[in-house]
């Protein structure tokens, strides 16, 4: 259990969010700098920002869970997550850098037409929305457990801490608020939780003779999950609207190049440290009820008093640097997707930071709500990627991969894709794979017949 100086560990960290979180209300003065942190972070902070980005509590949480029921095999879901960074990093980011975009939509809508962006938007709008909910259910699994309240009091009072500080500051509440996460969770997550672990249960050679042999096979989760977590993760990560709004916030494409690699590699080390914890709890104990809970319980079995309450903090960082993010990038689409083509007004900086205010608690409580009738990280999740991935890759992808193409190509695509992969989810469930392989194949060979056939073609958007 914990002690007085580990609760004050947790509860110093939350009051430290929130303070940072009213602090950086005097750095967001205009639109960029509430949308994308006025586009002028450095590396050390960039790559700190994204990789706290993409490392949260549905990898966290998820990725324990998966190396306690498969071993090493487990690696495969913050994997995928790392290597659609680096591909990201190496193919797109310098482009993505220089576009002077608030959101992925803009990019479909300049060459698919406005159609073409209203639906890739409720797309995208879907994928960053449950993202927030995946973060909000791993708070309430984490604050449950620790503080004995029930998940959804545990859901409410961290999940509003996130929405409170992302709403007063913007993308600067969210930058600086995600440096403290990603030093915390680094410390935490990466390098004390495995450390403490292994050490705990007799050392690396005894969680080798304790666990089933399979726990070392890389394909142990099976191909239908290799396929799954590829599909899903590699694609939804190169095209999602959390990351290319960080990547905006780059002061040049240099910054977001290498920050974007490294932070791929950073979530690869993440992963592998969450499968090791995964696998010691095994050893402890093979039998539980709920592997969801593998974390929380192998940080409060393995390690010792006043360290544990920093590496719970460490999980709440992971999940609310992705919360934050998520909440931000759902806001943005809904402010630069739907309100400003609809309500097409003059610029007003006040007027435009509080819409987006608005916007931000407006999500919050969607996200809360989604929340609690889920309650499943590795489903929310799901729901997530298979919208992004196997709805928006193909068309996204296009821009950059064809020089001319046709614009009723991205619309077909995004209609035929999307139709598909929610009828995949009523035949198969949200677990299955059929949503997003067919919604990828589907979008694939819709987008080049149409193009194929369709004469008139427009020069890409994309530089």
């Amino acid at each position: 259990m914990l002690n007085s100086f580990d609760y004050g560990i947790i509860i110093v960290y939350f009051i430290s969010m929130m303070v940072v979180g009213i602090i950086s209300v005097k750095f967001a003065k205009t639109r960029e700098d509430y949308l994308v942190a006025g586009r002028r972070l450095s590396f050390p902070m960039f790559f700190g920002c994204m990789a706290a980005l993409v490392v949260g509590g549905g990898t966290t949480l998820g990725t324990t869970k998966l190396g306690y029921k498969y071993g090493i095999s487990g690696i495969w879901l913050a994997g995928s997550l790392g290597v659609g960074l680096i591909i990201m990093g190496f193919l797109l980011s310098s482009k993505v850098s220089k576009m002077k975009v608030l959101s992925i939509n803009e990019v479909i809508g300049d060459n698919y037409g406005p159609y073409s962006r209203m639906f890739s938007s409720v797309l995208t709008f879907i994928y960053t929305t449950m993202l927030g909910v995946v973060q909000v259910i791993a708070i309430g699994a984490i604050l449950s457990v620790i503080m004995g309240w029930n998940a959804k009091q545990s859901m409410l009072i961290g999940g509003g801490i996130v929405i409170f500080y992302t709403f007063v500051g913007g993308m600067w509440s969210v930058s600086m608020t995600d440096i403290i996460q990603f030093v915390i969770k680094t410390l935490g997550v990466l390098l004390l939780a495995p450390i403490f672990a292994v050490g705990n249960v007799g050392g690396w050679a005894n969680v080798v003779s304790h666990v089933p042999k399979a726990y070392f096979s890389i394909t142990n989760i099976g191909m239908d999950g290799i396929v799954m977590y590829v599909l899903m993760y590699v694609p939804g990560i190169i095209i999602g609207q959390d990351i290319w709004q960080r990547v905006f916030t780059a002061k040049n494409d240099k910054v977001a190049k290498k920050g974007t690699i490294l932070a791929g590699v950073y979530s690869i080390l993440y992963g592998l440290a969450a499968v090791i914890l995964g696998m010691c709890v095994f050893v402890t104990n093979p039998a539980l009820s709920n592997p969801q809970d593998a974390f929380v319980k192998g940080i409060l079995s393995f390690l010792p008093m006043g360290i544990k309450g920093f590496v719970l903090a460490a999980a709440m960082a992971a999940t609310m640097s992705v919360a934050s993010g998520a909440v931000m990038a759902s806001s943005t689409i809904l402010f630069n997707d739907f309100y400003l083509p609809f309500f097409k007004t003059k610029s007003n900086v006040k007027r435009d930071i509080w819409v987006n205010r608005g916007f931000a608690l407006l999500i919050g409580v969607v996200v809360m709500i989604f929340a609690f009738l889920i309650q499943d990280v590795l489903v929310a999740l799901d729901m997530a990627y298979a919208y992004l991935s196997g709805c928006v890759f193909v068309p996204v992808l296009a821009t950059f991969v064809l020089k001319r193409f046709s614009p009723r190509a991205g619309l077909a695509s995004l209609a035929v894709s999307s139709v598909l992969v929610t009828g995949m989810f009523f035949k198969y469930g949200i677990s299955s794979n059929y949503p997003i392989i067919y919604g990828i194949l589907s979008g694939l060979i819709v987008y080049t017949v149409v193009n194929i056939i369709d004469k008139k073609k427009v020069i890409s958007a994309v530089e």
